[in-house]
């Protein structure tokens, strides 16, 4: 009875996340901005001889990849964090729902949206290169899905930053690990040359990130292959569950 409970508390705690994030307009702004950057893309492909539509996909894919990881930064670092300030967690948790329940609900409330975002910005991506000449393909969806696998990730690693930050230093916080993530080959290098044990702590506590954006294989057409875009889909989901545990086990401990 009460595990049935618990689920229907969290199934209605999701469908209130999604709202709350489509009521703040977080969608709307995205998709302006987005619209805005693709025609600038769209102008810089008119520039080109020849394969207009690789550098519209490519800079499409690049784009849609920069609004959705920054919508997950923002929102993950806010969904919970504004809730316990401002003390709307408290009713929330006084209902028959853990704060298990409440805490993943939160995250995947913003994992679903982010895949909602991601599908509108994928149509105005296939907009942009039917003016081109172009069209969507295997590589581009398998592109988009790994993107959002690193979104799932972002969220994660925001919420659980947030436990420890206010919602900007959270933010910034992301956006440096991210960063690092997505330079995993630099890390190593400056590691062969004896740069220290700090670059490979960072090396060992970040995921490759670079792993998740196709950029290359989008523009030259050379999807992966069914085995390779799981196990990569799978590694991205690793790291992503591993920051829901960790912060889940903080969450339940913490004081509110």
């Amino acid at each position: 009875m009460i595990q049935a409970l618990n689920y229907r508390v969290g199934m209605a705690l999701l469908i209130q996340s999604i709202q709350g994030l489509v009521r703040e307009r977080i969608l709307y702004n995205i998709l302006f901005v987005s619209l805005f950057l693709l025609f600038m893309g769209y102008l810089g492909a008119l520039l080109v001889y020849g394969h207009q539509e690789r550098v519209m996909v490519d800079f499409g894919v690049f784009i849609n990849a920069l609004s959705v990881i920054g919508v997950a930064a923002s929102a993950g670092a806010r969904s919970i964090r504004l809730e316990s300030e401002s003390r709307l967690v408290y009713p929330i948790l006084a209902r028959p729902v853990s704060r298990v329940v409440y805490y993943f609900s939160r995250w995947l409330g913003v994992s679903v949206f982010l895949l909602f975002n991601l599908f509108l910005l994928t149509l105005v991506l296939w907009v942009g290169l039917q003016a081109t000449g172009g069209g969507v393909n295997l590589a581009l969806i398998q592109a988009m899905g790994l993107i959002w696998v690193e979104s799932v990730f972002v969220v994660a690693l925001a919420t659980f930053f947030s436990m420890f930050f206010k919602p900007g230093l959270s933010v910034m916080s992301v956006i440096t690990y991210v960063f690092i993530s997505h330079n995993h080959e630099q890390l190593a290098f400056l590691t062969q040359k004896g740069g220290g044990a700090g670059f490979t702590l960072m090396q060992n506590l970040t995921p490759d990130l670079s792993a998740l954006f196709l950029d290359m294989r989008v523009y030259y057409d050379q999807p992966l292959s069914a085995s390779e875009f799981f196990l990569r889909a799978g590694y991205g989901f690793g790291w992503a569950l591993m920051f829901i545990l960790i912060g889940n086990a903080i969450y339940f401990r913490k004081n509110l």
